[in-house]
Formats: C-alpha cells, structure tokens, sequence
C-alpha cells in the first residue's frame, strides 16, 4: 500500500564497493572512483571461491569472509524535503557495522541479523550530493555455527517523515474477544515529536480490508512533548471478521495518519491479521477453534548460490516448495530474518517460530550480549509484532550452561522482556540435551526431567530439540506444559536413553500421538551453507536441496502433512550413499532416487518405496501389475515393494476404497538429447532487484531426464539481465556459485538471472557440446511492483 505524506524508497541502486580496511574512507571527500558499482543486497562471501584451508572454514562452507568491506552511496535528497527527518533503514548488515554520512559518525551495530535505522537530518544537505559509508568488519572468527555472509545483504531505504511522525516499529495491534461477529482491536501508536516545542495532534486510524476498501476508522487526540514519544490508545470494533489462519490466509491493513493543525503531516501502514490462537494444557494448539499441530521446518537465512543476500522471489520460490509438501511453519534458526520474510508467511499461510538468538555466550555474541541483548530482542519483537504469522518467541537454541543457575537468570531475564514487548504470544527456548552438564549425557531419564523443569519455569511452551522419546516422562512431571519439537530428525528416531538410536520411526509420529505436542520442525527444511564437512560445503540433509529441487525423503513428510491424495515412488539406491562423520549419520534419510533408470541393474532386485496418503497403492512395470499394498500395513508408512528392475515404465497407482485417486509415472531415460530449460515466470520487474530461476535439464529425446548426466553448461545472458547465480544442488561441487558454467547434478541444475533497471526482453541460452537451448523472459516497468513493498 503506497504512503502518500511520508516518503519510502529503496536505497539498493548505485553503491560502491571495495573490500579491506582502508584509512579515511568514512569522509566524504574520500576518492572512490575506481571502486567497483553495485547493487544491494550484496553478500561478498558468496563470490568467492572455496578455500579450504581457511579458519574455521567448515563453519562458514569454506567461504572466506574474514575481512572488512566499505560500501559508500553517492546521492541527492530533494530540497522540497528540508524541513522533515530524514532516516537510513538497514534491514540487515553483517555485521559489525559502522555508518558515516558526510564524515560524520551516526551508529553502529555489531549484531548482523536485526534491521535498525539512523536519523540523517543533522548532517544532511539539500544543496550537493551526500555520501553514506559504511564499514562492514567481519573479522572476527567465529561470528556464527553456519554460513553469515558478508556485507549489507538485505535492503535499505531511505524514510523521510515530519517531525511529528509514527515512531519507528511503533504501532501495535492485537486483536481479542474474537468470535464469527466481532474482535476487538486493540491500537497502541507511538506518536513521536522532535519539534523544539510540544505538539497537539490528531490520530486517525483507518482498518482496511485487503482490498484496500475502508472499513472504518478512529480518531483521537494527543499532545506530545517536545523530543519526546507518547503512546496514544484506539480501540476498534471490527464486525465479522475474516480470521488468518494458515490454510486462509486473510490479511487487513491499519493506516495511521496523524493531522497537526488541521493538516496530514504523516502516514503509517500496518498490515496485520485476526485469529484466535489458544494453548491449552490438554488438548495443545488450536486456531479459530480448530485443532492444529505445526508440520514445520527449520530453515536458515541464506538463499544457496545467492549466500546471505536476500531477493523476495527467490524466498517465495522456496515457501512454494514448501507449502507444497504441507507445510504449515518455519522455524528461523537460529536469528531475526529479513522483514519480507514475515510478510511473505502472513500472505502464505505459515506460522513462525521467531528466533532472536543461537548462543548468548560463545561465538562471536558472547561479547555483545550484556550490552546489546536488551536492544536486540526489542528490535526483533517491535519490528516483527503485528505479524499473524508469528506464533511464538523464542529466546535462544542450544544455550550454554543448560539449567545452571547464570543460564536462569539469563533466561528469566529474556522472556520476561519478550511479555512486557508483547504480552500475546507465548515464548520459548530451544533445548538440546548434550548442552547440559556432562554427568546428564548418560544419565537416567529421572535426571534429566528433574533437570529441564527447572527451565520450564521459565518458559511457556517446552522447546525441545531430539528428545522425542522424553516427551511421556517430561509431561507425567509437568503436565501443565505443552510440548513442541524446535529441532527434530527427518528419519531417524532416539531411543531409551540415546539421543541418536537409529530407530526407523519418524519423530512425527510422536506429535500424532500426543495433544500436548503441538507439532514439530524438521532439522532443516532446505540445504544450507556453512555447519560443513569436508567435501561438503553446506548441511546436505535438508528436504530440499539448495537449488529448491525436492529430495525423495520430502515425500514422506508430504504423506503425513498433507492432505491433498498423492502418491510418489522412490528407489533404495546404494550408489547415493556418502559418507559423513559419524555424529551426524543421524540427521541422514535412506539412500533414495527419483527415477528409473539403472542400466548397471537389469535383470536384479531393487528395492522400491511408495510415499502416499492414499488407502493403498498398486504398482505397475511395463503394464504388469505387482500387486497392490495397504499403507495400514506398513508401521512406518513407507510401503516398500522388491522386484527385478526393467526398463521401460513404472507406474504407481493411488487408491481409497478401490478408486483411483493419483498416480505418478517414471520411464528410464535414453542417450542425452537435448536441454530442456524452464523459467519459474515469463516476466519480471525491471528494477535492478527482481529475479528469475531456471532450470535446466539434460534429456533424452523423449523429454527424460537423464539423472547420470553430468555435463558443463554453458550460459550466456543477452539484453537487459545479468547472471547472479549458479548451483546444481551437490553441497560437494567446488564449482563457485558466481559465473556463467555449472556442471549438472542428477541431470540437472540452476541459474538465477538479475533485471536491470531498464525494461526489455532477457535472453537466456544454455549450450552444452552440441546441445542448446534458450528462453526468453520480458522485464517490464511497473511489473509485480506491489511485490517488494
């Protein structure tokens, strides 16, 4: 929704970069001329290659960053502005940031994940041209377990507003008495006034549907000090309302406008959603009144060949992938996410988990925290409060000195902070085991209940990561306390006192069988960098690879998540099994592929596995059926098939009550053909920041692709698009994620092509040998722009 009285634009077109820690260059006579042009988001870590001799380089996916890197913007501000504030917004800068405009000192902010803005209006100037420098030091080693990035990679905007205006993050709307009739909302607007002499001012608060249409308004009057902040309250009664909840994910929008005599000096959007969400001790979780449990992921902030930097499509594309397999909400390991992360789960439908921290006291935060956490915490729940996607808080994961009495009080200390920010929303802590006191690794079950309900003091909703099997013993000790899994395994399950027993029984079956469990998050939801081991760059047991190509063992959550019928074949290949240290076989799934072509195996067994949520499923080879099996028969609902391999084709056939509900189809593929590529959109905004991914595939003359086909691709990008990434999914290519080649993986991989910011067609051709192929997207002015609002 465009503001009409203040002014918002983005500030990501025309930065200059250059990396080392150079002397003089926050002034703004500095020389910068031979700096390198760029854009924002930038992540310059993920432009590098591989290094893999690099201090703790597993951590950051071998990667270097340990550098210091200085961006400066060069720009104009319009005189018809003198008079007003004018702020910088960072959305994220990692980290260890220092901001300059004109020479002159405005801030810093060493914790790279939370957004934060600087008031300019002091030493700006309306008659030449401003420079902002910024220095960025990620020098210190190690400032995180998995891949940061480097540099100013979320956007920035530019904000100039009266000096009566909204305060930053500073409306607040919860709904309550909520029924099919009525909710009433709750309005708490900060009113802030850097005028010399107090304000007498009018608060208008309009509630629009997500049609824009005007519901009905508010007003009230207030008087604000000079230099300081009032908080005005507004009740308004809105009739029927249309609830949020994840599968109608219905929004509305508050526009304040602020009048100072008799004239609007400021506008204010707050979108924001309805839904009654209660947690009762007995019967868990519900939403609008219907029982729900959280069919979640973990997911961290980097975006795979794009690093750390942030582009909105290329996130949607992943919560489409998501959302697909039935997923209903994410978990943001282990840090504050980009804003348009929250905006894209309220217009999706996924509840959020908002996670402020990782540790508190080790890695690089450790020296941060008692000076910063107040303000970190704030700046994560004020800015991220009117989200309906927002489930609960959740103050840390994996802390140290588990249940100690400095980790209590540390704590205590944090969610009573998060209930006086926001008193709506419960808040938890994530809990491992192996963080607690060594003599509790081995200890009876007895110890380790006695142990965490100390913690559970302290917390609302009991966060535990791998403890599936504690979950009966924890709730007979305390069974006022709802239950959610912060971190489960995707296959494997503990057992008795092993945290990692290797017991085929998913962890989802335990958030079936118990109401006080209100659900779970897949450790992870998609591949990631960083958290590595040799050759691997990156976690590689996600649900989804980096390049959001879905693995096999996605399926099988799709089969307990969803309820859309579907059926999907795999094949127990033991070529696909890698090796990896032995402490994390248990975050592995079996050695699955997606396709029917073993000419190395004809005429053997193999073994077959058939993911569904149908009654039963028959399975077919070239036209002969092999039966049909109950998934009732199968305790870990996997219906697994042994039968020789042929080429040809094999079919699976969904079924409930004998008919026919889906199916899914493999042939063997033939002899590499040609390319088959495949654009997610036909066209894209031309404004230097809209993207477009594409697929390439290499397939037989039929259309097949042929998963052994590893063959260099060759890319060249005409017209007005540039190339910013390129991946095929194997976390253990040394091939650099920038550049215009990539060899396929399993016959396939990505490029993901960047407009400019002028309109006009982009071609993109892919040659490999005799192979090629094109396409042919349009970048248009104007297009999907509501989208990066």
């Amino acid at each position: 929704m465009e503001l009409k009285i203040r002014k918002k634009e983005r500030l990501n077109a025309g930065w200059r970069f250059q990396k080392g820690n150079l002397s003089g260059a926050h002034r703004s006579s500095f020389d910068d001329s031979d700096w390198r042009r760029l854009n924002v988001p930038h992540d310059w870590s993920i432009e590098e290659p591989f290094d893999k001799d690099m201090p703790f380089g597993s951590m950051q996916g071998y990667l270097p960053r340990w550098t210091v890197g200085w961006y400066r913007k060069h720009f104009t501000v319009d005189a018809g502005d003198r008079g007003k504030r004018v702020v910088i917004q960072f959305d994220g800068v990692h980290h260890n940031s220092e901001v300059w405009l004109n020479g002159h000192f405005i801030g810093k902010r060493p914790y790279g994940y939370v957004s934060f803005q600087y008031d300019l209006t002091p030493y700006l100037s309306y008659e030449r041209e401003n420079v902002l420098a910024v220095k960025v030091d990620n020098t210190v080693m190690p400032s995180d377990r998995w891949y940061s990035g480097s540099g100013i990679y979320r956007n920035v905007w530019l904000i100039a507003a009266d000096p009566l205006h909204v305060a930053q993050w500073g409306t607040a709307i919860f709904a309550k008495n909520i029924s099919k009739d009525e909710a009433t909302l709750s309005i708490r607007t900060a009113v802030h006034n850097q005028y010399r002499q107090s304000k007498t001012c009018t608060v208008v608060t309009e509630i629009l549907d997500d049609t824009g249409a005007v519901l009905g308004e508010v007003t009230s009057a207030a008087t604000v000090e000079a230099e300081e902040t009032r908080e005005v309250d507004q009740c308004f009664r809105l009739e029927k309302p249309e609830l949020w909840s994840p599968d109608r994910p219905k929004l509305y929008a508050a526009k304040t406008i602020l009048y100072c005599d008799g004239r609007p000096v400021d506008d204010y959007v707050t979108p924001f959603g309805v839904r009654d969400i209660q947690l009762d001790p007995r019967e868990g979780l519900s939403i609008n009144g219907t029982p729900t449990k959280l069919k979640g992921v973990c997911i961290h902030h980097d975006l795979g060949c794009l690093g750390a930097a942030f582009y909105l499509h290329a996130m949607k594309r992943r919560l489409r992938v998501l959302k697909g397999m039935g997923c209903n909400a994410i978990r943001f390991a282990h840090n504050p996410m980009a804003p348009e992360l929250l905006d894209l789960c309220d217009q999706m439908g996924f509840l959020v988990v908002n996670e402020a921290f990782d540790k508190w006291k080790s890695l690089y935060y450790e020296e941060l925290f008692d000076e910063w956490w107040k303000e970190d915490l704030s700046a994560t729940v004020l800015r991220d409060r009117n989200h309906p996607c927002v489930l609960m808080w959740s103050v840390g994961n994996e802390v140290e000195e588990q249940g100690q009495p400095a980790m209590l009080q540390r704590l205590k200390m944090l969610t009573d902070y998060c209930r006086e920010l926001d008193p709506t929303r419960p808040v938890t802590c994530a809990l491992e085991p192996h963080n607690s006191p060594p003599r509790l690794r081995d200890a009876p079950v007895e110890d380790k209940v006695e142990h965490t309900k100390k913690i559970a003091e302290h917390v609302d909703v009991l966060g535990l990561n791998y403890q599936e099997q504690w979950y009966e013993s924890y709730r007979k000790a305390m069974p006022h306390m709802l239950i959610v899994g912060t971190e489960t395994f995707p296959f494997y399950r503990g057992r008795g006192n092993r945290v990692k027993g290797f017991e085929p029984v998913n962890p989802w079956f335990d958030v079936e069988k118990h109401d006080y469990v209100v659900g779970q998050f897949v450790w992870v939801g998609i591949d990631y960098l960083g958290e590595a081991h040799d050759p691997w760059k990156g976690w590689p047991f996600g649900l989804v690879d980096t390049c959001g190509f879905r693995k096999p063992i996605s399926y099988l959550h799709q089969s307990f998540w969803s309820d859309e019928p579907f059926v999907q074949m795999a094949v127990f290949d033991a070529d696909r099994e890698e090796s990896c240290p032995a402490w994390k076989q248990h975050w592995k799934s079996p050695p699955f592929s997606s396709h029917w072509t073993f000419p190395h195996l004809e005429g053997k067994m193999l073994r077959m596995v058939t993911f569904t949520n149908c009654e039963s499923v028959e399975l077919k080879v070239n036209g002969e059926s092999y039966g049909e099996k109950r998934l009732a028969d199968f305790s870990d609902r996997m219906i697994v098939w042994h039968l020789p391999y042929s080429p040809g084709t094999v079919k699976a056939i969904g079924k409930k009550d004998g008919r026919v509900l889906c199916a899914h189809e493999l042939k063997t593929a033939g002899r590499p053909a040609r390319l088959a590529m495949k654009a997610d959109r036909t066209r894209i905004a031309a404004d230097g920041y809209d993207l477009v991914h594409v697929e390439v595939a290499v397939t037989d003359a039929e259309g097949i692709t042929v998963p052994s086909a590893e063959c260099e691709i060759c890319f060249r990008v005409e017209g007005e698009g540039e190339m910013i990434g390129v991946d095929n999914g194997n976390l253990s290519s040394d091939e650099p994620y920038k550049g215009e080649r990539r060899r396929t993986y399993l016959g396939r991989c990505l490029a993901v092509v960047r407009s400019t910011s002028r309109a006009g067609d982009i071609r993109l051709t892919a040659t490999s040998g005799p192979l090629t192929e094109s396409v042919t997207i349009k970048s248009e002015a104007g297009a999907e722009k509501t989208a990066h609002v």
